[in-house]
């Protein structure tokens, strides 16, 4: 059986149906390579992974000292409370490294991108683009943004070929991921979150995330991002246009 990458985040956020949600585990079992996809999709598997690898395949040896049963009863518990007190001390220790150390939680716009850099061309080149697809995929983004697409600029930003809209989630709330290919068919995307009346416009960031040029902007209860084919894309033109577009 195969599954979508929307499938298999589904079933990473808890978000499957219990039947899909079977039916996965049961197939990862026998299937390396959806074992593979699956900790593609979870950005917390290389963090596991690391924790896991630095730990000792055997437990350290722990030198003791030999019982002395010629002690007084009293300072005999006395040394047992010592040793409980070190024990529980190293305990605290390991703790308050690993809180110490854990990495951030990943924002939507980190998330987005790690999903982003999984695409290739070979990913958008058989998505339906038909009028009819776009259609409906662009009435059902709308509808859960609470917002118009603006999909006349979208269809027209240079040197871009709209491909898809689908709509993701991100901790409850809606994620529309827009995606395009450029001249040489590498995907590119535009991303919006609805985040609230709460959310404090911000201007435009650009940064690597994945591997890809971003640029990422807060406006009137939304997030946008931009995100390119590679780490050396040039997003000005495209920039330009959506930032002048999606003010509100």
């Amino acid at each position: 059986m195969k599954f979508s990458d929307e499938t298999l985040l589904a079933y990473l956020e808890g978000n499957a149906e219990e039947g899909q949600a079977e039916a996965i585990e049961a197939a990862v079992a026998d299937d390396p390579t959806l074992e593979s996809r699956l900790m593609a999709l979870d950005p917390l598997a290389p963090v596991v992974h690391r924790v896991f690898s630095a730990v000792p395949s055997e437990a350290p040896k722990v030198e003791l000292p030999e019982p002395q049963p010629s002690l007084p009863s009293a300072a005999g518990a006395g040394v047992m409370r010592l040793l409980a007190v070190a024990a529980s001390v190293s305990v605290i220790a390991v703790s308050a490294t690993f809180w110490a150390t854990r990495p951030a939680e990943l924002g939507w716009a980190q998330q987005a991108a790690i999903y982003q850099s999984l695409y290739t061309p070979d990913t958008i080149s058989d998505m339906d683009d038909s009028p009819a697809a776009l259609d409906a995929q662009f009435a059902k983004a709308e509808a859960q943004l609470g917002r118009s697409l603006n999909r006349d600029v979208l269809e027209d930003l240079p040197g871009l070929d709209l491909k898809r809209a689908q709509v993701l989630s991100f901790k409850g709330k809606p994620l529309v991921q827009v995606v395009f290919a450029d001249a040489e068919g590498r995907p590119f995307a535009f991303c919006v979150i609805k985040q609230g009346d709460a959310a404090q416009n911000t201007e435009v960031a650009q940064a690597v995330l994945s591997g890809l040029a971003t640029a990422k902007w807060t406006q009137d209860g939304y997030g946008y991002m931009l995100l390119g084919g590679d780490d050396q894309a040039d997003l000005t033109n495209e920039l330009d246009t959506l930032r002048g577009v999606f003010t509100g």
